[in-house]
């Protein structure tokens, strides 16, 4: 809370009922969510915070380093709590939306060398592999009754930047 507080605070708003229910519920959530979600949430805490309140606290919260955007590659934008969560890259199964988590240090060493050969400083990644699951897969191929090569697995990766002051 008093990290979100500090980033109300640098804009000059004031830590209200409704944005302090969107937090709580920001910290409560597991996984990902969307924001129907995160206002159902903060609903449950009593609190009615409008959709557009919600809308407008989601960049502060990216901003205090509770949350980022994820899953960006599905139908519907979505975000998950980091605050107190290590990083992790995502499986997106482009099929039933079934995400998995991980974490592979090779892509992490990957990704700091290539930032480095062009000369980049990389403050933050976001990183999707979409394909299909194991479960889809046997749904098809149970439904064309005969077993085919394997499906074709799309990768991409999303690099956001963000404001960030120098560190020095």
């Amino acid at each position: 809370m008093d990290r979100f507080g500090k980033v109300l605070h640098h804009r000059s708003l004031r830590l209200t009922s409704e944005r302090r229910a969107i937090v709580k519920a920001v910290i409560a959530s597991k996984g990902h969510f969307e924001i129907d979600g995160l206002i159902r949430a903060s609903r449950r805490e009593g609190i009615s915070a409008s959709r557009a309140t919600v809308y407008r606290a989601i960049p502060l919260l990216i901003e205090a380093g509770l949350v980022q955007p994820t899953v960006l590659s599905g139908k519907q934008h979505r975000y998950e709590t980091v605050f107190g969560h290590e990083h992790h890259d995502h499986l997106i199964c482009q099929v039933c939306e079934k995400v998995v988590e991980f974490q592979f240090e090779a892509f992490e060493i990957l990704q700091r060398e290539l930032a480095a050969k062009h000369g980049f400083e990389l403050i933050e990644h976001y990183h999707e592999l979409i394909g299909v699951c194991g479960d889809c897969k046997r749904k098809e191929e149970s439904m064309r009754g005969s077993k085919q090569g394997p499906a074709t697995i799309e990768t991409r990766s999303h690099i956001w930047s963000a404001e960030v002051g120098s560190a020095s």
